[in-house]
């Protein structure tokens, strides 16, 4: 997958990808254009997972999407993230039908946007429904709280 980041602010920007290291074959001042991939680096692209693009100028990467999961790709500025420069890949396995190396969607997911027509109530959860009900979880409560008072100075 080719994505290109194109910067038009007077500052630098920074671009991270979770699960993956994509290759940077090309960067340089101005606006991309379709002719700009007549100057990629195809043949020793740098791997990195960040990667930074200038005021006034683009930056190409490449990247093979063989990792499967849904992956985050942002912009490492904060100001920039907080207003949404972000975007989730999602990559499938085509050779699972049933996308079995994905796990459902969980019920207490929260969607916003165009999607919030999906969601679903939620129960609200008192104090007694987080309580420990395995015996094993209880034992692990009690020597913790145990250890607590021995090492409590």
């Amino acid at each position: 997958m080719e994505l290109i980041f194109q910067n038009n602010d007077t500052r630098m920007q920074s671009y991270h990808m979770d699960g993956y290291a994509f290759f940077v074959v090309g960067m340089d001042y101005g606006e991309w254009t379709e002719d700009s991939r007549g100057t990629y680096n195809k043949g020793d692209g740098v791997a990195r997972s960040t990667i930074q693009v200038y005021p006034g100028a683009w930056a190409a990467v490449l990247v093979s999407l063989d990792n499967v999961g849904v992956w985050n790709v942002r912009s490492e500025n904060l100001d920039s993230w907080y207003l949404g420069q972000e975007v989730y890949v999602r990559v499938v396995n085509p050779e699972d039908a049933g996308n079995k190396t994905e796990m459902a969607i969980p019920d207490n997911a929260l969607f916003c946007g165009q999607l919030h027509r999906e969601q679903t109530p939620h129960q609200k959860m008192g104090v007694s429904a987080a309580a420990p009900r395995s015996p094993s979880a209880l034992v692990s409560a009690a020597l913790l709280l145990a250890g607590s008072f021995v090492l409590a100075p």
